[in-house]
C-alpha cells in the first residue's frame, strides 16, 4: 500500500507540474478517478469478491466519454475495470464510482440519490462538490488539480477511504 501512496503522490505532482491548459484534460480527470479507486473499499454487499469495478460517467463531457475506454484496460485491487457512459441518473444503480462532469445535467440531487442507493463513490469537478452532497471534488488551484473529500458523505454510503488520500487532499470534511 505504501508503494501506491508514493505512486499516487507522484502522479498528483506530475499532473500539477504542467501549464493550466494541460491540467484541464479528460485524461487527467480520469486518472484521478482511477487512482481514487485504488484507495477506497466498498462493502462486500456492494462489490462482491471477483466482481469487476464499474466506473460510470454522467453526461456532459464529450472529451471524457472519448477517453473513458482507456480505463477499461486497467485493473484496480485485482479487479478488471468496466466503464459505462450514462444517459440518466437512474442508470447509476450498477456503479461503484460515478463521475459527474461540471456540465452534468441538473438536478444534481437525482444523480447523488442514485449513487447513494448504489453505495457509489461520487467524484466531480463541479464547484463546491464536496460541500453540496458529493464525496470527492476535484478543484483547480492555480492551474493544478487538488481535491476535497467529504468523509461524512462517504461514510453514509458505507465506503472506507484510505488515510493516504486524506494526506493528499486539500481538505477533508
Amino acid at each position: 500500500m505504501r508503494w501506491y501512496a508514493g505512486w499516487f503522490a507522484a502522479l498528483v505532482a506530475l499532473w500539477g507540474a504542467g501549464d493550466s491548459h494541460a491540467q484541464d484534460t479528460p485524461t487527467v480527470r480520469l486518472g484521478f478517478v482511477l487512482n481514487f479507486a485504488r484507495y477506497v473499499e466498498w462493502p462486500d454487499a456492494t462489490l462482491k469478491p471477483g466482481q469487476p469495478l464499474r466506473i460510470c460517467l454522467a453526461p456532459g463531457d464529450a472529451g471524457m466519454v472519448e477517453k473513458l475506454g482507456e480505463l477499461a484496460k486497467q485493473t484496480v485491487q485485482n479487479r478488471p475495470v468496466q466503464v459505462k457512459s450514462l444517459t440518466q441518473a437512474s442508470d447509476a444503480d450498477n456503479c461503484e464510482i460515478l463521475y459527474l462532469p461540471a456540465e452534468t445535467p441538473t438536478p444534481l440531487s437525482a444523480w447523488l440519490t442514485a449513487a447513494s442507493k448504489a453505495s457509489a463513490l461520487t467524484v466531480s469537478d463541479l464547484p463546491d462538490f464536496a460541500d453540496t452532497g458529493g464525496m470527492i471534488g476535484l478543484v483547480s488551484v492555480n492551474g493544478r488539480y487538488r481535491f476535497d473529500i467529504n468523509l461524512g458523505n462517504a461514510r453514509q454510503a458505507h465506503l472506507r477511504i484510505s488515510a493516504y488520500l486524506f494526506k493528499l487532499a486539500r481538505t477533508v470534511k
